[in-house]
Formats: structure tokens, sequence, C-alpha cells
């Protein structure tokens, strides 16, 4: 798969998403205008490296991820989640894990 400035853009829209932020919202945290990130995930302009840096530390995601690398065999919506889990307490780990685990036996992948 070629890497390309609207591939980046839709990763950066899937972290803004899973965050529940508007580009508003978003744009304001990360210092840049609504019209910067609307040009950023649409693809019309390139993401400088920095900022990609600064949303991977904001939101404590792998810079990898923008770039659609596997680490591991681990995708980076995975890493994500490995995030979100890190997060939250030990009774609510226990309540995702076992949300996770009666997930995958009732709708396994086949």
């Amino acid at each position: 798969m070629a890497l390309d400035s609207e591939f980046i853009g839709e990763r950066i829209r899937s972290v803004r998403e899973i965050n529940n932020m508007t580009q508003k919202k978003f744009a304001e945290k990360m210092h840049m205008t609504q019209q910067t990130l609307s040009r950023y995930e649409n693809g019309t302009t390139p993401i400088p490296y920095t900022e990609l840096a600064n949303i991977s530390i904001e939101f404590s995601i792998p810079v990898g991820y923008f770039f659609g690398l596997d680490i591991d065999g681990i995708s980076g919506e995975e890493l994500i989640l490995v995030e979100y889990y890190r997060k939250i307490n030990e009774r609510l780990r226990h309540m995702a894990f076992d949300l996770m685990k009666t997930l995958s036996e009732e709708f396994p992948n086949d």
C-alpha cells in the first residue's frame, strides 16, 4: 500500500473520532486551526512529521500507526486499545477483559 496524505489523514480522523472530539476541539488541543486539521484529514495538505509526533504523544499512539505499520503483528487499532486499557483501573480492566472474551466467543473471526 502506498502511503499518502489521504491515508494518514484517515488515521488522524480515526484518532479524533475515537476520542469523541470535534475537529474544533481536536485542533484547539493540538494548537492548530480547524481549517488546517480539515486539510490534514482530507489529505489535501501533507501533515508535517512534527505534528504527527505531537498527536502521537498527546494521545499515546505509536507514530507508526499513522503510516500503517504493523508492529509485531499488532495493528494500530489494537495498540490504541492497549493504551486505553492501561488508563483504566483494575476493576474496569477485569470487566473490559471479560467483555472482549465474551465477544470473541460469541462472534469468532471465521
